[in-house]
């Protein structure tokens, strides 16, 4: 199976056009916040909550990124707004949401979507590597968590909060840094989905296996190859598969569900191995006679 990056990720088109089980309006009046937006799952969830009529803010580093990626929506008359944001400074965080709070409408829901790791076995990350991918990944989507949970609390209203996180049920080489982090923000969740249920806060997590999208433009290319045989359905995942999954936890009829981790790996987490650098030579060949 030979993938090229003309593979990765779905076109505008095609998120503009994409048959969706949503109906039109069924978002009218929420206003969501994706950090992380301006690729891949946020880019995909930012189409298919703007569809139907959800107004979406895209925040992340990058603000030529997130402008590209909010054009063709604004283009079709979606409500769109880019914000550019650092997630790791918590003093910026809580300015950002000071305005976010300030503005009409305020804030329904917020899908912590950013962050990102490089494959590397754990022996060989270094001390910033590790630092790096923690800061991010952990820290960042905490200190998104806690800001929009006070302005919860403190307006009294209800609230939403998705974090994309990582299939960790088994741990998974190469990636140590990440499955450390990830695993933070789920465990933090699982925590907070209990304090903060007396606020009216729900929050669940998505745990994504193998997806199509431009982050796998980090992984070596002989590991890619190997992906879709780590899962039974032997594929790649899409997006908009995520998406999908963020969109529902967003609604109403996610209504009762807090605490929760929802795995879309194609049932990697139960079956086959994945290696997002190298699979060593040791695990080749079998040591057993």
């Amino acid at each position: 199976m030979t993938i090229t990056t003309k593979s990765w990720g779905l076109s505008d088109q095609e998120l503009a056009e994409k048959e969706t089980p949503f109906a039109v309006d069924s978002f009218s009046g929420k206003r969501v916040l994706i950090s992380g937006g301006g690729s891949g799952i946020g880019k995909a969830t930012a189409w298919l909550l703007a569809r139907p009529g959800a107004s979406v803010v895209i925040c992340g580093r990058n603000e030529e990124k997130l402008i590209n990626t909010a054009r063709p929506m604004q283009e079709l008359g979606f409500n769109v707004t880019v914000k550019t944001l650092d997630i790791r400074d918590p003093d910026r965080v809580q300015r950002f949401f000071d305005e976010l709070f300030n503005q009409p409408g305020g804030l329904d829901v917020l899908i912590n979507n950013a962050g990102g790791q490089f494959p590397k076995p754990a022996i060989d990350i270094s001390p910033n590597g590790w630092k790096a991918v923690v800061d991010n990944n952990l820290n960042g989507t905490w200190f998104m968590m806690q800001a929009a949970a006070q302005r919860w609390r403190n307006t009294q209203k209800p609230g939403n909060i998705i974090n994309i996180v990582t299939v960790i049920d088994r741990g998974m080489p190469d990636i140590a840094h990440t499955c450390a982090a990830r695993a933070g923000v789920i465990y933090a969740s699982k925590t907070v989905a209990v304090e903060w249920a007396q606020y009216g806060i729900r929050i669940n997590c998505i745990a994504p296996g193998i997806i199509a999208s431009e982050g796998m433009t980090v992984y070596p290319a002989e590991a890619v190859e190997a992906f879709p045989r780590s899962n039974p359905m032997q594929r790649f995942g899409s997006s908009w598969d995520i998406a999908q999954a963020c969109v529902y936890l967003g609604s109403d009829a996610s209504q009762f569900m807090t605490g929760e981790v929802m795995t879309l790996d194609g049932g990697g987490s139960l079956w086959g191995e994945l290696w997002p650098f190298k699979k060593p030579d040791y695990f080749k060949e079998s040591k057993i006679d």
